[in-house]
């Protein structure tokens, strides 16, 4: 497996396809916009260029992982690939319609997987005409740093399909972990109620956002407080998400704030919008 498939060009699905690069894989990011493929190629480059500036990459490198990228806006242009990774909104109407197509396009012996971090492989699985090759691939934001991958199956997940997904997130350094078929799987089943009660205490007063993330990372030992991350993340994926997994499970654990759709609402998505719940230029 060489030739990597990433379907949608934002933030999650730039930073696989970057990651891909590095690692030395042939790499076509496909999206349905022209703009969202130009803006995903400035932000790659801008990675690189910080790594390189920082003397953590050759220039070199640089230039063989861009080179390694290509664009398009025409899904037909994945028909050669090994691997296809589908990382776009989490409507599960959108994913299923990516994976319709897909299997139409590619050989059979394409590893066909979803990015999803909320929705149940086999909904996204039910338009296809062979279920079984469809496997999860959830990747962590930021992509190139984070080292875990959930690989996401049910018992009609074809083994060599799991293993070759496996084996595929291997290849570019991470540690992968076997999570089920639930909504919100292993790591976003933990992490999800936490933003979302840093969201409320905002919303509610308790606190302010600062105080909040500082609390996190020097109380707690985070890396980054819960709306730091949010921002990071992106306040549209995290309410797309949540409200899907409260509206499977009725947790009300996982039910989003008010605050938080109305930030949606607003446009006010984070760092991708150039204001979250911080401001950034």
């Amino acid at each position: 497996m060489n030739k990597l498939g990433v379907v949608g060009s934002g933030t999650m699905g730039n930073g696989i396809g970057q990651t891909a690069a590095q690692n030395g894989y042939d790499v076509i990011l496909y999206d349905v916009a022209q703009a969202q493929l130009e803006k995903a190629k400035e932000n790659i480059t801008a990675a690189l260029a910080k790594r390189v500036a920082k003397g953590k990459m050759e220039q070199s490198v640089m230039d063989q992982t861009l080179a390694a990228i290509s664009y398009t806006t025409d899904i037909h242009d994945l028909a050669d690939r090994d691997v296809i990774v589908e990382a776009v909104i989490e409507k599960l109407e959108i994913k299923q319609s990516v994976f319709t197509q897909l299997e139409d396009i590619v050989s059979g012996e394409c590893v066909l997987g979803t990015n999803t971090s909320s929705l149940e492989l086999k909904d996204i699985a039910d338009k296809m005409k062979d279920p079984s090759r469809l496997v999860g691939i959830h990747f962590f934001n930021p992509v190139p740093a984070m080292k875990l991958v959930e690989i996401v199956h049910t018992s009609m997940v074809r083994e060599d399909v799991v293993e070759k997904a496996n084996a595929f997130a291997r290849s570019l350094g991470k540690t992968t972990i076997q999570a089920p078929d639930a909504p919100g799987f292993v790591v976003n089943y933990l992490q999800y109620p936490f933003r979302l009660n840093a969201i409320r205490m905002v919303q509610d007063g308790v606190a302010t956002v600062e105080d909040i993330d500082t609390a996190a990372k020097l109380g707690l030992g985070h890396p980054m407080g819960p709306l730091e991350l949010q921002d990071v993340v992106g306040l549209d994926v995290t309410y797309y998400a949540t409200s899907s997994i409260y509206e499977k499970t009725g947790n009300p654990a996982m039910q989003p704030p008010e605050l938080l759709k109305k930030m949606v609402e607003e446009g006010k998505l984070g760092r991708k919008s150039g204001e979250g719940f911080y401001k950034y230029n």
